[in-house]
């Protein structure tokens, strides 16, 4: 019997999930809520359930809207983890469509909007973990943003194909898939891509990108220096999306994960402590933006690592620099490093 193909859909709003769930669905479709591992588990649960009642020769795609916020990458890989353990073949998910909607995107983007954390969040994350973009309400959007944007899609999503939602008319409007998607989108977002292998300019979409790799932590006072001045944009270039882990000296026990689009960067801690055998070493950051100065961006990020003498001071020196930036609760809960 044929496993049920399933396709997720997720958007910043229900409203827009629906309508093109709704367009892509030929009967079974269902709406997958809770934690990933909750989500993931009714799913597989309703799959089965059509591979038992459809029959082999029956086309019993299974269409699941996801509510916004939820993490699209961790159901679809722990949909595909658990029918490699019970068939031997994880090629269940056939695609994840994101619906956006161009002109919030643009605005998140380029309108120094500082303050919608939770919105730039999950726009990164529907658009890097897709195979299939569906933009929205791209009219009001002016011609030059429109294809900044379709160019910057597809340097943070090189693995999906963007449509607008009005081609969407029916399951065959999308492209082809084997059933893999889950295993495509394992690694395929492109600061992953970048991070494994080149970045720089491409001649085809006027977008500049930068790759950082250091082995030394940056001190915590000069790189929020760095942050405030050198990142800001029109000093050294638009910065669009920055992505990737660093090492704080004053938090020698954890590993950062750094995460901006548009004006919004979050530095959050992750959940391998320094030590781990998988950790990343140091900082291994990806930017990518409009006329980025390249060689400007690089001195400042240099200029905030350790000099050889902080390096040598050790750890217990370290902990006791000021630290600007937000505390890491979760994994300091005693506050005993905490610096005002």
């Amino acid at each position: 019997m044929r496993p049920a193909a399933i396709t997720l859909v997720s958007a910043l709003h229900d409203v827009d999930t629906d309508r093109v769930a709704a367009r892509i669905s030929v009967g079974h479709r269902m709406h997958a809520r809770g934690s990933a591992f909750a989500a993931a588990r009714a799913i597989a649960e309703r799959a089965d359930q059509l591979d038992r009642v459809c029959g082999p020769d029956a086309d019993h795609g299974l269409v699941v809207t996801l509510p916004p916020g939820a993490d699209s990458r961790a159901v679809g890989m722990m949909l595909a983890n658990a029918a490699r353990s019970e068939t031997g073949d994880d090629r269940i998910l056939r695609h994840v469509v994101s619906v956006l909607r161009a002109d919030d995107v643009v605005r998140l983007l380029w309108s120094d909007v500082d303050d919608a954390f939770v919105a730039a969040d999950r726009v990164a994350s529907l658009v890097e973990y897709a195979t299939v973009i569906a933009l929205d309400r791209v009219g009001p959007v002016p011609v030059d943003r429109r294809r900044a944007l379709l160019a910057l899609l597809h340097r943070l999503a090189p693995q999906a194909v963007v449509v607008a939602v009005s081609s969407i008319r029916s399951a065959a409007d999308l492209p082809a898939s084997n059933g893999g998607a889950a295993r495509v989108l394992a690694a395929g977002a492109g600061w992953m891509r970048a991070l494994s292998g080149s970045a720089g300019r491409d001649p085809r979409d006027g977008l500049v990108a930068l790759r950082y790799r250091e082995p030394l932590p940056f001190h915590p006072a000069r790189l929020a220096t760095v942050i405030e001045h050198d990142l800001a944009a029109g000093v050294n270039g638009r910065v669009l999306r920055s992505k990737g882990f660093f090492r704080l000296a004053s938090r020698p026990d954890h590993v950062g994960v750094w995460s901006s689009l548009g004006a919004m960067l979050a530095l959050d801690p992750t959940a391998n402590p320094s030590w781990d055998e998988d950790a990343p070493i140091g900082q291994a950051l990806w930017f990518v933006g409009e006329g980025l100065d390249v060689h400007a961006i690089e001195r400042a990020l240099d200029g905030a690592l350790l000099t050889a003498p902080e390096l040598l001071a050790g750890p217990e020196l370290w902990r006791s620099w000021a630290d600007p930036f937000p505390v890491w609760p979760a994994l300091d809960p005693s506050g005993e490093h905490r610096h005002e």
